[in-house]
């Protein structure tokens, strides 16, 4: 996904010279996945690299336009993260379907997608509540780590979630622990 929208923006509000930069940066910081590197190993790295091009995209917007550069990013990935996962929580509607059926319908679905950012466990599922304890969060043990927690957890996911569902989305962040709290906004 940030392979789609951060060139665009790049080039959209630097100019093409910085996309090369941006390409450049991905290349020097980007590890390369063994082929006889074990299942785990593998993982470990795509999980990196995936990290790192989020977070040196937005450093590079953060570098040249400062805050406004880093609003234009979170915009886009917002936008990116919209077009890419409509249809992956669409709760279809059949007859009436209560708040409170869709939201445990979505939250499900949610929890299924959050696990590729990291191992939790739901501890209270409710009709209008959901709760992940993150313990530790993975991503909290990359280097890149507290700055993709940052820019993802605490402002894209949680941004994107309430435009698109009403849902608020309250990280709650202790070291390298996160509890995740999710309920509907009030109508």
């Amino acid at each position: 996904m940030v392979e789609d929208f951060a060139p665009k923006l790049v080039k959209k509000e630097l100019g093409e010279e910085k996309v090369d930069e941006l390409q450049t940066t991905w290349e020097k910081g980007i590890e390369q996945i063994s082929e006889t590197a074990s299942d785990k190993d593998k993982y470990e790295t795509a999980y990196k690299n995936f990290m790192w091009k989020w977070v040196s995209a937005n450093n590079l917007m953060d570098t040249y336009q400062g805050e406004h550069g880093k609003n234009k990013y979170m915009e886009a990935a917002i936008s990116a993260w919209k077009r890419k996962y409509i249809y992956a929580f669409a709760v279809e509607f059949v007859g009436s379907l209560s708040r409170k059926t869709a939201f445990r319908i979505l939250a499900k679905r949610l929890a299924y997608q959050l696990q590729a950012f990291s191992p939790f466990s739901v501890t209270e599922l409710k009709d209008n509540r959901m709760v992940l304890a993150v313990t530790p969060c993975k991503i909290l043990t990359d280097q890149n780590g507290s700055s993709f927690c940052s820019m993802a957890c605490q402002n894209i996911i949680p941004s994107w979630l309430e435009a698109e569902f009403n849902i608020k989305m309250n990280p709650d962040r202790h070291g390298a622990n996160c509890k995740v709290i999710f309920e509907p906004f009030s109508s």
